[in-house]
């Protein structure tokens, strides 16, 4: 299975990205939840029996999940199983600084990609987190999960400690809540709008006019394309591989 990835955009618009891949789950969430929220008037009038409610507002949705910060090199030999959180097992594997990659710098990283606050933009970056596999041809994520939105809340929990007190192994529960730009949830609604940056796997078959007319209904784009993802062969495209097409009227025209 794909690793969680977080990647960090400038605004809720997404059109700028800072950085892909900014942070990589060293250990898939075990799940998450999504919470959706609604207010209801529940005020009853005096004298009735009965109460009419009514619809007052929707919150955003968020995105609950938890991540694991791991120093103790259990990671290393277990990728991909759940939590161990026996001490006798620990104890069998040899203490590591795991590459001198420890808790606080594992926690420094992700909290740096989400919820550090970033001078030039005023606020933290928005990120896209992304988790799964692949969906069919055709589809603007690669990702089975996609949520776009913001840090809005972390709680990191020591769990180990080292003879010295240095954190081995931490668990950050975060809490990201949906920040779409009214444009941008516009036009998201049309999935196949050129106005919306799309990321595609290329396929067997697959070429760059064919790839470029099916997202801006015309093929004389490619050669733009072919430059902005730095294809130095176009007609010998690799299946898997990733491209991006941008909005025709910020960058192709």
């Amino acid at each position: 299975m794909e690793k969680l990835t977080i990647d960090t955009y400038e605004n809720n618009s997404f059109s700028s990205i800072i950085q892909s891949a900014a942070f990589v789950a060293a250990i898939n969430p075990t799940s998450f939840s999504i919470t959706y929220k609604t207010f209801q008037n529940t005020d009853q009038a005096a004298g009735s029996p009965n109460t009419n409610v009514k619809y007052e507002k929707s919150l955003a949705p968020s995105l609950q999940t938890e991540f694991l910060f791991d120093a103790t090199g259990v990671t290393d030999i277990n990728s991909g199983n759940t939590l161990l959180n026996k001490v006798s097992k620990l104890k069998k594997i040899a203490k590591t600084s795991n590459g001198g990659n420890t808790v606080t710098a594992q926690i420094k990283k992700f909290y740096e990609a989400t919820g550090e606050f970033v001078g030039p933009l005023h606020k933290p970056r928005n990120v896209v987190v992304r988790w799964g596999s692949s969906l069919p041809p055709g589809s603007s994520s690669k990702s089975a999960f996609e949520f776009k939105g913001i840090l809005t809340d972390l709680t990191i929990e020591y769990k180990l400690f080292d003879s010295e007190g240095k954190p081995l192994r931490a668990i950050a529960k975060a809490t990201f809540s949906e920040s779409i730009s009214p444009e941008l949830m516009e036009k998201l609604v049309k999935k196949e709008s050129p106005d919306v940056t799309h990321r595609r796997i290329v396929q067997d078959g697959d070429t760059l006019p064919l790839m470029t007319k099916r997202i801006y209904g015309d093929s004389k784009y490619y050669l733009e394309v072919a430059k902005l993802n730095n294809l130095i062969n176009f007609r010998d495209l690799k299946p898997g591989a990733e491209l991006y097409f941008p909005p025709i009227e910020k960058t192709l025209t």
